[in-house]
């Protein structure tokens, strides 16, 4: 009987660990409100690359990765540990899109994105999303950036805003499953 309760056990851990564990970044609706906003939208934080290489080949991966895209690599590199870890600070122009009476509006979105290296895996972690407010600039004409906390793609009667949902969360979502889908190739 025990043996059983402990198969049983182990069963539905693994199933609950390989639940939390995501593949793709995606926007969800949460509970919280705000009388004017409406219901904020959060993103998963963090997003999963399975496969059967050994730590230092998905850090060389990364890596690699990273110095195809960019001419020099070493200017959005902020911080590594070798097959461990890679950190990197990128600007996505445009990103942040909103309509209102007509107008669209882009803003550019600043964001930290960490690279965790382990044998069978990268681990994709937005650590800081920050969007460019170019109509509020500081004194010496720098944009002013504001933390990105959730979006609030929903009224508070819970309708979609059409200024927002389908726009803003899908421009934002497909750009770092982009990232993902190039480091699965």
């Amino acid at each position: 009987m025990k043996p059983l309760l402990v198969l049983f056990s182990l069963l539905v851990f693994n199933i609950l660990q390989a639940q939390e564990k995501k593949s793709v970044f995606k926007y969800v609706i949460t509970d919280e409100k705000k009388a004017i906003v409406g219901i904020k939208s959060k993103m998963n934080s963090s997003a999963f690359i399975s496969n059967s290489l050994t730590a230092a080949e998905n850090y060389d991966l990364v890596y690699d990765f990273i110095s195809k895209k960019y001419e020099y690599p070493e200017d959005i590199i902020l911080n590594t540990i070798p097959s461990e870890k890679i950190v990197i600070q990128e600007l996505a122009q445009g990103l942040y899109e909103t309509k209102s009476m007509g107008y669209t509006k882009n803003f550019d979105i600043r964001y930290n994105m960490i690279f965790l290296t382990k044998d069978g895996s990268i681990e994709c972690i937005i650590d800081k999303m920050l969007v460019g407010n170019t109509a509020a600039m500081t004194q010496n004409m720098e944009t002013q950036w504001n933390e990105i906390d959730g979006l609030y793609l929903h009224r508070k009667n819970g309708k979609p805003k059409k200024s927002m949902k389908g726009i803003t969360d899908v421009n934002i979502e497909n750009y770092f499953n982009s990232i993902l889908t190039l480091l699965k190739s």
